[in-house]
């Protein structure tokens, strides 16, 4: 029953009392003592313990969790006497551009912090995981952890920053102002702006015996991580953490923190030895937070000392208003289903492999840059889009450009005073009243891109005309590396900024107002290559503005490495709410011919993948479109399924737009996996998807399926084309067009199987699927039991709509036969536990990149380091 006010009243002071007390029974006691009414007490803890169960559940339902877990529920969320939270979240709700945030900020915090052990424990040994988008708000959601969790007891907070000096600033001056400027007598700062974790007072009177909150924000450095260790075992030894709960954050969790020993087994590398050495303390959570988590999933989850992720990993949610890769790429639909809005901004711009060239360096030859027409585009967008963001805000704002082309850093400093000259000869050619260029390049641009998609108005260009000179008199180009005697920082008046550099720039920073991007660095690795682009982020105001140049090849790759973002994310969040436990998931990760998936030092315990296709849509998507002989074997191997179905098929029926065939026996949809080509792009090629179905046929799963063939509605007159299928009728063609991206003899046609597709065999309607999520498609799919085989008869010469710019003509050899499925769910003990799988045997080890070495500091270990 609810409580009454007194019943309420009683409940806030037991809070308190859970947080001043040495104990929870200590605590009730006193409860008792102070209401001398056992009733009332009883009645009290009994709602509190619906309230944290309650918590934990809303935490667990969108996490993956160790049921067998220490962690008991023990958090209620904030309380009205709390003081860091409160005080941050005013904050944040009085700044405009974060308003809107917090109620999403307030839920996912409380998650986190509900996923902690109990400060008040005797021993804490919390190892978790939080999942996030590059450059998506990680750093706000674990600033509020951290104002929660010091409200509910936790008292030393340690933040591992990343490895760059840059960015351990960054985060320093961003907790200084959110937690600890606004309690001041609250907090003892051990590390400052300019200096990292050096020789504080002694830790013993600080942890001991008062109730002020520490915080360390600390860079993955040898010397630094020593210090802080020896520290807290001098106060340690003297049972001085007896009463100081530890909470480490780490920040880019999957950068110098996991084991990469060159046997990890028997070894460790020197920081993830002195990370262990920390967690090893008695009262420890550690939770690392990153948005590119190969390199901790691919850990080895059967070592309880390392950071592998064992109780908990939790998914922040897409943030509104983010600009990711959907936005930059396009959405996940079937062309049929596709409009305007969901095709990719038109933001990215191709640089000529001949000019790319012109940028490799190398230690063996001079380097002598010059600014090509590309690069000088994407320094003039920049300097027209800062000119419209001061339009449109009546004042100027932090505005940046990155220009990423070489790891190496004397190229990136001889590069810097090039680009100089570059602006200062764009001053004088607009000085000269010769803005045709300018005029030019703005109108074509605000026309391929309109500022209308993103509600904005665009100004015309003799409304930029009159600021564009200021913005060059304030533009400053700095190299940002381990050797350049100036940084990029942000300070409080707004920097317009050209930025050249490689790794400093490339790991969590934030590029303040970043609107153009000049970007040419390859990288061997999915995660150095995702943390890499740093254009993802927030761009409130200004969403039609910013602008990529690149190499076909480098954005091929950046939209592959989305979609195997996105399919991580897919792959961990089927393991939600209890499926298992973060031990027993097994994350497929696909793999690409010219890159790693991490350090091969990370990946030693990775298998070659077991496939599975769990409750899963896989799909082909990629098609040898000018192979004729592929193509008509695959018509051929189409045409033996189908004549098998009509004879096999328990049930035979026409629902919506094709022939659908129920309760097919498995051994005629195995060889048709035999004879059809999937690409070597496709994620069900070199027999995986076969493999996958016999190893649930021996656990008595997927032995009848479904087979549907989708076909072109109307027409009736007998113009429509047709393929011979081997069923009563020929089939009518269907239309799907191949992106403009596609390689010369590949086509790529995107999403093939549309959201009804998925249930096409359930007698679904379109508009029932359009409404109905996701969850709900794969649980009727579960019910249903039997898997679906959906086939599409493709006409060779499909041309896109009108109004999908980013398509051409298919213009095959042949007519092509696309194939997805549908799958329920695994069969229950047919998937592998205690192991993360990908595919090692298709990786490329012949190319070095300094993404792929163990991490070397070049920047010093310094506790004070000039940025200025």
């Amino acid at each position: 029953m609810a409580l009454n006010a007194q019943g309420l009243a009683a409940l806030e002071t037991l809070e308190v009392l859970m947080k001043t007390s040495v104990s929870k029974d200590a605590a009730i006691n006193t409860l008792r003592i102070m209401l001398n009414n056992d009733g009332l007490v009883e009645d009290v803890l009994t709602e509190r313990d619906l309230i944290i169960k309650q918590r934990l559940a809303d935490a667990h339902g969108v996490t993956v969790f160790d049921e067998e877990s220490e962690t008991e529920p023990w958090y209620a969320g904030p309380q009205p006497h709390d003081v860091f939270w409160p005080s941050l979240k005013a904050k944040l709700q009085a700044d405009p551009g974060w308003a809107n945030a917090v109620p999403s900020l307030d839920k996912t915090s409380t998650d986190v912090v509900s996923l902690l052990a109990d400060p008040h424990s005797e021993t804490i040994r919390t190892r978790g995981m939080v999942l996030g988008y590059v450059q998506s708000g990680k750093t706000a959601n674990f600033t509020a952890t951290i104002a929660k969790a010091a409200d509910a007891g936790y008292r030393l907070f340690i933040v591992l920053s990343g490895v760059h000096n840059s960015l351990r600033r960054q985060t320093q001056l961003r907790l200084d102002s959110q937690l600890c400027d606004l309690r001041p007598a609250d907090w003892v700062q051990l590390t400052d702006e300019f200096g990292d974790f050096g020789n504080p007072v002694k830790a013993l009177p600080l942890v001991a015996g008062s109730q002020l909150r520490l915080l360390a924000v600390v860079k993955k450095n040898v010397s630094r991580l020593t210090n802080l260790r020896d520290w807290l075992l001098d106060a340690h030894e003297k049972g001085g953490l007896n009463k100081c709960p530890v909470l480490i954050i780490d920040d880019e969790a999957d950068q110098a923190s996991p084991n990469s020993a060159r046997d990890a087994e028997l070894d460790q590398t020197a920081i993830n030895g002195l990370l262990v050495d920390l967690l090893g303390l008695p009262r420890v959570a550690y939770v690392g937070y990153t948005a590119t988590p190969f390199a901790n999933v691919l850990a080895n989850p059967a070592d309880p000392q390392n950071i592998y992720p064992r109780d908990f990993i939790y998914s922040l949610p897409k943030p509104a208003g983010y600009f990711g890769s959907e936005e930059l790429f396009g959405a996940a639909v079937a062309e049929p289903e596709e409009s305007s809005e969901d095709q990719g901004h038109d933001m990215i711009r191709f640089v000529p492999d001949a000019e790319a060239e012109a940028y490799k360096s190398s230690s063996k030859s001079p380097y002598s840059p010059k600014v090509t027409p590309s690069l000088s585009d994407a320094i003039r967008w920049f300097l027209l889009a800062t000119a419209a963001r001061r339009f449109r805000n009546g004042e100027a704002k932090h505005s940046s450009m990155l220009i990423h082309t070489t790891m190496r850093v004397d190229p990136q400093n001889t590069l810097v005073p090039v680009i100089r000259k570059h602006v200062k000869d764009l001053q004088k050619e607009l000085q000269s009243g010769d803005t045709s260029k300018w005029q030019n390049q703005w109108e074509s641009e605000v026309q391929r891109e309109p500022a209308a998609r993103h509600n904005l108005v665009a100004p015309s260009f003799e409304e930029l005309l009159g600021l564009l000179p200021d913005v060059l008199t304030d533009t400053k180009v700095v190299a940002d590396n381990s050797a350049s005697p100036e940084r990029l920082i942000y300070a409080a008046d707004p920097a317009t900024v050209i930025a050249v550099g490689g790794n400093t720039l490339s790991r969590g920073l934030t590029l303040e107002g970043l609107v153009s991007s000049f970007f040419l660095r390859t990288a061997g690795a999915y995660d150095s290559a995702l943390q890499m682009g740093r254009w993802f982020g927030y761009r409130r105001g200004y969403e039609d503005l910013p602008r990529v140049w690149t190499t076909r090849k480098l954005k091929d790759d950046f939209q592959f490495l989305a979609e195997i973002e996105s399919d991580l994310r897919s792959e961990i969040k089927r393991y939600e709410g209890g499926a298992a436990s973060p031990r027993d998931v097994a994350v497929r990760i696909q793999t690409h011919p010219r890159m790693q998936v991490t350090s091969p030092l990370k990946m030693q315990f990775a298998i070659k993948a077991s496939a599975s296709f769990s409750e899963t849509h896989p799909q082909t998507t990629y098609f040898d479109r000018t192979n004729s002989e592929i193509l008509v074997g695959n018509i051929e191997a189409t045409k033996e399924l189908l004549s098998a179905a009509k004879n096999e098929a328990l049930d035979k029926g026409v629902y919506g737009q094709g022939d659908v065939f129920k309760g097919v026996p498995a051994e005629s949809i195995l060889s048709f996996l035999d004879h059809y080509h999937f690409n070597d792009k496709s994620e069900m090629s070199e027999g995986m998807l076969s493999d996958y179905v016999k190893t649930q046929l021996e656990f008595g799963a997927l032995r009848e399926w479904n087979i549907a063939v989708v076909s072109k509605s109307g027409q009736s007159d007998g113009s429509a084309k047709t393929l011979d299928l081997g069923l009563e009728q020929n089939v009518n063609l269907i239309t799907r067009s191949q992106l403009n991206s596609s390689e010369p003899d590949t086509a790529n046609i995107g999403t093939l199987m549309s959201r009804v597709d998925r249930v096409l065999d359930l007698g679904w309607t379109a508009s029932q699927a359009k409404v109905a999520s996701d969850a709900q498609l794969q649980e009727v799919r579960n019910a249903e039991g039997r898997p679906l085989l959906v086939i599409y008869p493709i006409d060779k010469d499909s041309a896109p709509q009108p109004h999908l710019k980013s398509r051409k003509e298919l213009n095959a050899a042949e007519h092509v036969v696309g194939v997805a499925f549908s799958f329920p769910a695994a069969a229950a003990g047919s998937e592998p536990k205690n192991a993360i799988q990908v595919d090692v045997s298709m990786l490329n080890t012949d190319e070095a990149d300094d993404s792929l070495s163990t991490y070397v500091d070049a920047e010093g270990s310094h506790d004070k380091v000039a940025l200025g």
